[in-house]
């Protein structure tokens, strides 16, 4: 395990709502991101603490909902699915520019 994370290509399946905001399916999305395996106590939207297993580092404002995953493939092969947990947005300070949004899995 890397403390710096890897770099890495992540599959977004961004989620496809119907009029009543149900998930009737998923796009998928290639980005490339750094991925931070370990573990750690943050708190959700709902202000409760919940345990993340990973950061996913992305570059640039990055539309992505609770609805959503992220699938990665680690450096044994294996496939790890990544349920949004929390969504952090960092700026660059004193803008509105977006710098980067580490997702919480």
């Amino acid at each position: 395990m890397s403390l710096f994370g890897y770099p890495a290509d992540v599959i977004h399946k961004s989620a496809k709502l119907d009029n009543w905001n149900r998930v009737i399916g998923y796009e998928s999305i290639s980005k490339k991101a750094k991925v931070v395996e370990e573990q750690k106590l943050i708190k959700n939207d709902k202000g409760e603490d919940v345990l993340s297993i990973s950061e996913i580092h992305l570059e640039g404002p990055q539309d992505i909902k609770f609805n959503d995953y992220i699938l990665y493939t680690n450096a044994l092969g294996k496939e790890n699915r990544y349920d949004i947990k929390h969504i952090e947005v960092k700026k660059n300070i004193g803008t509105d520019d977006v710098k980067k949004v580490i997702v919480y899995g």
